[in-house]
């Protein structure tokens, strides 16, 4: 039985994932969750030291409680993830990551959905990388989905999802991919069906990289 553990800043971005990990045959999962940090870097505008801090406690926690992995499921902080694993004992990767990877692989025109604002530059830098490590071209254009951002902060999971989906079908066929930024998107895929783009969540390419790296 492997322990995983996620370390998130936000609840919404918990419960998608925690589905899809206890989906699979012998995974445990431990969610540590700090959400003052998700309303911390919106108010700051940026990640700072101390909120820097607060996210390595998280990590250093979950090592010592005997996690063989570990997921970050907050966007905001992939860009990290290489030099947090240069610091801890056990694989850590951003649930984000292996999703821009595999894009990047795949390349063409992306549109690419963010719900949450601070997760804008961020992202786009991760996949534009992505794209460069691959040698892939084409254009990647992102949006912001306030009005899904703002059903999520009242509990609303349909308008949140709604949002997305009609969001998703507009740019259908004007983007080879179509990529949810945020995990807490991910269930707005699951009915979802575009005639010409393809769809890129995180969950199962964090999973399969995660259970790579353990073995």
């Amino acid at each position: 039985m492997k322990k995983i553990a996620l370390l998130s800043i936000t609840l919404n971005a918990v419960n998608p994932m925690t589905n899809y990990l206890l989906s699979k045959p012998d995974i445990t999962v431990v969610n540590y969750l700090d959400s003052y940090l998700s309303e911390k870097i919106k108010r700051d505008g940026a990640i700072n030291d101390d909120s820097m801090g607060r996210l390595l406690q998280m990590l250093a926690l979950a090592c010592r409680d005997g996690a063989d992995g570990i997921i970050l499921t907050c966007t905001v902080f992939s860009p990290y993830v290489e030099r947090f694993q240069s610091l801890f004992s056990v694989p850590v990767i951003g649930a984000d990551t292996a999703m821009f990877d595999a894009v990047g692989r795949h390349g063409g025109s992306t549109a690419l959905l963010c719900t949450f604002e601070a997760t804008l530059v961020p992202s786009k830098n991760q996949l534009t990388a992505s794209y460069l490590k691959n040698s892939s071209e084409g254009e990647i254009k992102v949006f912001w989905l306030e009005d899904a951002y703002n059903a999520l902060q009242q509990q609303d999971l349909k308008n949140h999802n709604d949002c997305i989906i009609r969001q998703a079908r507009l740019l259908d066929g004007c983007y080879d991919n179509i990529v949810f930024a945020q995990i807490s998107m991910a269930e707005a895929a699951a009915g979802l069906t575009l005639e010409k783009s393809r769809v890129f969540t995180s969950p199962q390419a964090a999973y399969e990289q995660l259970l790579k790296q353990m073995k």
